[in-house]
C-alpha cells in the first residue's frame, strides 16, 4: 500500500476511534477556533491561574491525529495544572513538514502572547514531542519562548538510530520510518533530525516515558543533553508502561508529577 493510501486509512480510523470514546467530564469551557488558518481547541478550566497557558501537540507519527485524538488528555492537563490548554491541529506528513508543524505551534504561542499570556508552555506527546522541541528551538530568545516544556513518550531521534527494538511497548518502527522520511523531507533516515542531542535552546524540561517504550533511550539522551547544557530537567521512567500511556491509568500520576515540577520552575 502506498503511503498516501495508508495515511488516509490511518486518519479515518484514528478519528473514528476518538469520536466514539466517551467524553471525559470537564469543569470549564471548551471551544474551537482558528488563527491564521490553524485550527485549535481551547480548554479553560473553571479554576485556573491567570497569565499562563499550555500549547498542546498531539501524537500520531506525524501522519494522523487532529483535535479529537487526545481531547481527553487535554482535559486532564487543563484540570490537573489549573491552566488554559490550547491544542493545535498542526500540519501532518506527507502533505506538511515538521518545520511547518512547528510553525503552527508558534501560531498558537503568538495568539496567546497577543492575549497577554506571560507564562507560556509547550506540551508534546509522542510525535507531538518532536513538534514541541522544534517550536521551542525556534521560540528561544523571543517573547514567545516557553517557560517550560513537557514531553511524554516523545519522538526525538527521527533517524531511529536510538530505537530500542528489544523493548516491546514502542510505536511501530516501519511506520515511523515511512513517516519521518516524509515529515523531514529526507531520502535516508540518517539525514533526519536528532532532537535529543542539543538542549541549549530548551527551557526547563519535564520528560516522562514508559520503561517498556522503544523510545526510552532517546529520552535518556535528551535528559543527558539537558544536564550537559545546564537545563533543568526531570526524567520520569514509568514502570511497566508502554507508548501512549498518557491517556491511560498512568496518566494522572505523571501529570501530578508535572504539576509539582512546574510549581518550582
Amino acid at each position: 500500500m502506498e503511503l498516501a493510501e495508508k495515511v488516509t486509512a490511518l486518519r479515518r480510523e484514528a478519528r473514528e476511534r476518538a469520536l466514539v470514546r466517551p467524553r471525559q467530564p470537564f469543569a470549564g469551557t471548551i471551544r474551537d477556533e482558528t488563527r491564521d488558518g490553524v485550527a485549535m481547541r481551547r480548554y479553560v478550566p473553571e479554576a485556573h491561574g491567570a497569565g499562563s497557558a499550555v500549547v498542546f501537540l498531539h501524537g500520531g507519527y506525524g501522519l494522523f491525529g487532529d483535535l479529537e485524538l487526545q481531547d481527553a488528555s487535554c482535559r486532564r492537563i487543563a484540570t490537573t495544572l489549573a491552566t488554559v490548554v490550547v491544542s493545535v491541529d498542526y500540519r501532518l506528513a506527507p502533505e506538511g513538514t515538521l518545520v511547518e508543524a512547528a510553525d503552527d505551534a508558534l501560531v498558537a504561542l503568538a495568539l496567546l502572547g497577543a492575549e497577554g499570556v506571560e507564562r507560556l508552555a509547550l506540551f508534546g506527546d509522542s510525535a507531538g514531542g518532536a513538534v514541541a522541541v522544534a517550536a521551542a528551538h525556534r521560540a528561544h530568545g523571543t517573547p514567545l519562548a516557553p517557560a517550560w516544556l513537557a514531553l511524554t513518550n516523545p519522538n526525538l531521534d527521527l533517524t531511529l538510530g536510538s530505537f530500542d527494538r528489544d523493548r516491546p511497548g514502542g510505536p511501530d518502527a516501519a511506520l515511523s520510518a515511512e513517516s519521518f522520511r516524509a515529515w523531514a523531507r529526507v531520502e535516508g533516515l540518517e539525514d533526519a533530525p536528532r532532537l535529543d542531542l542539543d538542549a541549549s535552546r530548551l527551557p526547563a524540561t519535564f520528560l516522562a516515558v514508559g520503561d517498556q517504550d522503544a523510545l526510552l533511550p532517546e529520552a535518556r539522551t535528551l535528559a543527558a543533553s539537558c544536564a550537559r547544557d545546564g537545563v533543568r530537567c526531570q526524567l520520569v521512567e514509568v514502570p511497566g508502561a508502554s507508548h501512549g500511556f498518557l491517556g491511560g491509568d498512568d496518566g494522572p500520576a505523571v501529570l501530578a508529577g508535572l504539576r509539582a515540577f512546574v510549581r518550582d520552575v
